[in-house]
């Protein structure tokens, strides 16, 4: 995209009055909210791993149900087991990975946990 600009947008001296085109950021945390943020965070990642894992798990176990299979009937039992069991382990990953997302944006606050 090319745009002609007369002024540079890039303040390079430090003025200390902002200028009404001036855009910041300003972060309020409260006392351990940003402990409390992270810990929410690296909880996500710890139970995507685990999930991730879990499912991996499965997977493998189907595979192997399904080369030891002797007839389509036992086939299709083993893979409409698969199914079921694949969505209900979404379902609850999603209902913790909610839960966890809600303390990454809205921090509870109080003590570190130690």
């Amino acid at each position: 995209m090319n745009s002609i600009v007369m002024k540079d947008r890039l303040q390079t001296d430090a003025s200390p009055e902002p200028t009404p085109n001036d855009f910041r950021i300003r972060w309020s945390l409260e006392p351990f909210a940003a402990t409390d943020m992270v810990d929410a965070w690296l909880d996500l990642g710890s139970e995507m791993q685990s999930f991730y894992a879990d499912r991996i798990r499965a997977d493998v176990e189907t595979q192997h149900e399904i080369l030891h299979s002797r007839s389509p009937a036992e086939l299709a039992r083993i893979q409409a087991a698969f199914f079921r069991r694949a969505v209900s382990d979404y379902r609850a990953h999603m209902g913790r990975v909610t839960e966890i997302l809600d303390h990454c944006w809205f921090p509870r606050g109080g003590q570190p946990k130690t």
